[in-house]
């Protein structure tokens, strides 16, 4: 599940900020701050219906405005509730402005993987990332980094690819290396929901979303040849699928799963990308998550996605690419997804290093 304990509060100001933008069309914009009976709800019953594996991920707006006390107290109920003794796991995704020692010692000490916001160098960054005066967050950020090293705390870089950003691959690649930064993965930039594609200063085009895959990959390839590797996401994952494994990024199976989106109030969606009025599936006051996530709105959701674009019958790489992500597949209309806006992208991209990425599944099967 991913829990929203501060709704769409933030601390940053973001120019290409897409859950701002699912607020804003949503009728409750901000949720406020979750309440401590809200975490307990959700930690009591995923818990009871769990089998064998729990997953709390957090993320925002900016997860750590709760407090540190909330996540203390989410230790607190884990330990309290998990009585069948399931394995469990923490995430959270954050800008990393409200981070000091106590933080990082706590994610540290509670086995954390953290996901931190660093788009690559620092003009790129502060151009989009800023605070609400207008400042740019760079330097904060990388000594958010900094910190987490120092606690030996297990982290990620999360890049979002904005036109701007893509287009300088060589320079991106060069700083997360400079940066020591061996675990990183990139998001395309996303326009709003209602927006026409492309239609925004930032928006990722197509022809050079594919140009940087393609590079950043030659420039990672390089590395992992002289044993040097640095994990790249989309890279690793799309390296297991050849393996004969599953995605691990719900992105890139070609068909959505229904998670639990799980706004402050309580309130659950089926994805990030659709915590809209629309897609509400209910609320962890009054319904399972089973309920919830194998109900007639999480079905109807999930079969948007399976439709196949004529254009994917025919293409050589479907079976790797398998459409993409449905968010990059809107508009949809009666129910029929588009052909991804990034379809170029990856024909490029999958022309260019699928032999390579073969050869290394070939290998790590052996």
């Amino acid at each position: 599940m991913l829990i929203k304990p501060a709704s769409s509060s933030c601390n940053m100001r973001c120019n290409y900020c897409f859950y701002s933008d699912i607020s804003d069309i949503r009728s409750v914009k901000n949720y406020g701050i979750m309440k401590e009976s809200v975490l307990e709800t959700i930690v009591q019953k995923a818990l009871a219906e769990s089998e064998q594996f729990c997953m709390f991920g957090f993320q925002g707006g900016e997860p750590t405005l709760a407090g540190i006390d909330f996540f203390r107290d989410l230790i607190k109920f884990v330990k309290q509730y998990n009585v069948n003794n399931i394995k469990v796991s923490y995430s959270l995704q954050t800008n990393g402005l409200l981070l000091d020692d106590d933080w990082a010692k706590f994610f540290h000490d509670n086995n954390f993987l953290v996901g931190l916001s660093i788009d690559a160098t620092k003009q790129i960054h502060d151009d989009f990332r800023m605070d609400p005066s207008g400042k740019g967050t760079h330097n904060r950020c990388m000594a958010a980094a900094r910190l987490l090293s120092k606690y030996n705390v297990d982290f990620n870089i999360l890049s979002v690819l904005t036109r701007q950003f893509a287009s300088h691959p060589d320079k991106a690649y060069r700083f997360y290396k400079q940066s020591r930064f061996r675990y990183i993965q990139f998001i395309p930039c996303l326009d709003g929901l209602n927006d026409e594609p492309g239609a925004n200063y930032y928006s990722l085009d197509a022809k050079v979303y594919g140009r940087f895959l393609c590079r950043i990959f030659d420039l990672w390839y390089s590395d992992f040849i002289n044993d040097n590797y640095y994990s790249i996401r989309a890279f690793d994952n799309y390296i297991q699928m050849l393996m004969g494994r599953p995605a691990e990024n719900c992105a890139m199976n070609g068909v959505c799963n229904a998670y639990a989106l799980i706004e402050a109030d309580g309130s659950v969606y089926p994805c990030d990308f659709y915590a809209i009025d629309e897609c509400l599936l209910g609320n962890v006051s009054t319904h399972s998550f089973d309920e919830m996530l194998t109900g007639e709105k999480a079905e109807v959701f999930i079969a948007a996605s399976k439709h196949v674009d004529t254009a994917c019958l025919t293409c050589e790489y479907s079976f790797i690419c398998r459409g993409g992500c449905r968010r990059d597949r809107e508009p949809v209309v009666n129910g029929i997804p588009s052909l991804n806006h990034f379809c170029d992208a990856y024909r490029a991209f999958f022309e260019h290093a699928l032999p390579r990425m073969s050869a290394i599944a070939r290998s790590m099967n052996t």
